[in-house]
């Protein structure tokens, strides 16, 4: 198996860029005519087109790989096409001994929005001011239903209820959303221990390059099962962390299960993301100690951030007297990201005074400066971009006014995080072949487990 995974990898073109939306579509229509794949439309998007999924390999258990989770993760569309289409053309394999389900872009309208920046535009500026997700509870990957203690979602996204409802009909042994990160180390979540498959990827990572991380970098409360993995998490772990640390962001939290979080709960196989960054910088390696206690580190994060809120609430004020000449969608992301900023500044306020006057590596100064400042970035990006809407539909002069003023502030924090960051580009071929060597890894590590069960 080893070699047939190599010989897959070695297949993978050299992507110069990320594909957009109808390019994808032109190859998913010529695999859907191959023999041994079946196509099917499992619902509509939130934008009422219809939701295409694949399906090919005749094996007795079943894996659902689903591509674009989040509108600006482009990267598992090219990892479906090119494993599809491979599959397809070597009937021999019979699927590896799977059954595949194939969605190759779920979030169709937001992986539409974000193509600006598709052609890898070498400055952060450019990429800011072309980047779009939804806000959380818009998202296919937050919107699954569940209840929890006295919490209750039901709003699902048209794409959560099409996926769900594939879920519970074909109960599939595997789940993958194809995630990918921005600036931090690889690193993978999983919703169990799965020992048998770190030390073959830990060595299939290192062979490619790509470094795993050694911290959780999404959020505060990650669970660690060995060094680059994580166990997944979802909104009941949000909620147990903010009762316990501060309640008063509770009623923020906007959000139902995520899509892993529901398969375990509803279907119970095994899910992973395999989170492959797009730049990385040696920095996140430093463990050499920094001059900066953590708390004074806290402190100074704080006031970057309460200035950058406090500035976008001044360009912001000046927008929403055009709003009705917006763009709806991007409006509307941009009001609830500030809200979701302003939340997060008042929690950070909040726990001040119980953070530890602990030493830190210059790694963990790193991703508590540079890191963050990105976050403002691309909010500031989303902020022009609203002005560049209203503009270019003929809006008052200082909303043009705006979007030179919003240039400038962007263009100025991007060459500063440039300049501290010495971030440098994964190629794109290695990033799909980070997250299909890893799916297939894991997928051969699980026929093994099912074949010990079944005897």
């Amino acid at each position: 198996m080893r070699n047939l995974i190599e010989n897959i990898l070695r297949d993978v073109p050299t992507y110069t860029r990320f594909l957009t939306v109808r390019e994808i579509d032109e190859l998913v229509a010529l695999i859907k005519m191959m023999p041994g794949v079946e196509e099917n439309i499992i619902g509509r998007t939130v934008n009422d087109e219809p939701l295409l999924m694949l399906s090919m390999g005749t094996g007795k258990k079943t894996a659902m790989i689903i591509g674009v989770p989040h509108s600006d993760e482009p990267l598992g569309s090219l990892v479906v096409t090119f494993f599809a289409r491979w599959l397809a053309k070597h009937p021999e394999t019979d699927g590896l001994g799977w059954r595949w389900l194939f969605i190759p872009i779920l979030e169709r309208r937001g992986m539409r929005l974000n193509e600006g920046w598709f052609n890898m535009p070498e400055s952060l500026a450019a990429m800011a001011k072309s980047t779009f997700r939804e806000p959380t509870e818009l998202q296919y990957e937050w919107t699954f239903p569940i209840s929890y203690d006295d919490y209750r979602w039901t709003k699902s996204r048209p794409e959560t209820l099409a996926v769900k409802e594939v879920l519970e009909k074909e109960k599939p042994d595997l789940l993958c959303g194809l995630h990918h990160s921005g600036f931090t180390d690889a690193y993978y979540y999983f919703s169990k221990d799965f020992p048998e498959v770190y030390p073959k990827l830990k060595k299939f990572a290192a062979s490619i390059q790509i470094p795993l991380s050694d911290s959780a970098p999404d959020v505060p409360f990650g669970n660690l099962l060995s060094p680059g993995f994580y166990q997944m998490y979802g909104l009941k772990d949000y909620i147990g962390y903010y009762t316990k640390n501060d309640p008063m962001i509770l009623p923020a939290i906007k959000r139902g299960a995520c899509s892993d979080e529901w398969y375990q709960n509803e279907i119970g196989g095994f899910s992973f993301n395999c989170e492959v960054p797009m730049y990385l910088t040696p920095k996140l390696k430093d463990k050499a100690p920094s001059r900066t206690s953590f708390r004074k580190m806290i402190e100074e994060r704080y006031k970057r951030k309460q200035a950058r809120v406090l500035y976008s609430l001044k360009l912001w004020d000046k927008l929403k007297h055009n709003e009705e000449m917006a763009d709806p969608h991007l409006m509307t992301a941009a009001k609830k990201h500030l809200a979701h900023a302003q939340a997060s500044l008042e929690h950070e306020k909040r726990i001040l005074s119980k953070m530890e006057n602990k030493p830190i590596t210059k790694a963990e100064k790193f991703q508590n400066s540079v890191l963050e400042d990105l976050f403002d970035l691309f909010f500031l990006g989303q902020i022009w971009r609203v002005a560049e809407s209203i503009c270019i539909k003929g809006g008052a002069t200082d909303v043009c006014h705006l979007m030179e003023a919003a240039d400038l502030e962007i263009k100025s924090l991007a060459k500063s995080i440039q300049e501290r960051g010495a971030f440098y580009h994964i190629p794109i071929r290695s990033s799909v072949k980070m997250q299909l060597g890893s799916l297939l890894i894991i997928a051969e590590e699980l026929k093994k487990k099912y074949h010990k069960v079944s005897y």
